[in-house]
C-alpha cells in the first residue's frame, strides 16, 4: 500500500538564518523534511514505525 506525503507549512523560525518565516514540511511513510523557505537549509528524520500485535 502506497501511502501518500503530506505537504505542510508552518510559520518558524529558522535554525539555521534566524528569520522568522515559512518552512515547507514534507512528510511520507518513512522521512520527514523540514526545509526553509528563506535560505533554502533543510533537516531531514528518518523513523520506521513498527505494528505491534495485539495480546
Amino acid at each position: 500500500m502506497t501511502v501518500k506525503a503530506w505537504k505542510l507549512e508552518k510559520s518558524a523560525k529558522c535554525y539555521n538564518c534566524g528569520d522568522a518565516t515559512i518552512h515547507d514540511i514534507t512528510v511520507d511513510e518513512y522521512t520527514m523534511e523540514i526545509r526553509c523557505r528563506d535560505c533554502g537549509f533543510a533537516r531531514y528524520y528518518t523513523f520506521h514505525m513498527v505494528n505491534l500485535p495485539k495480546k
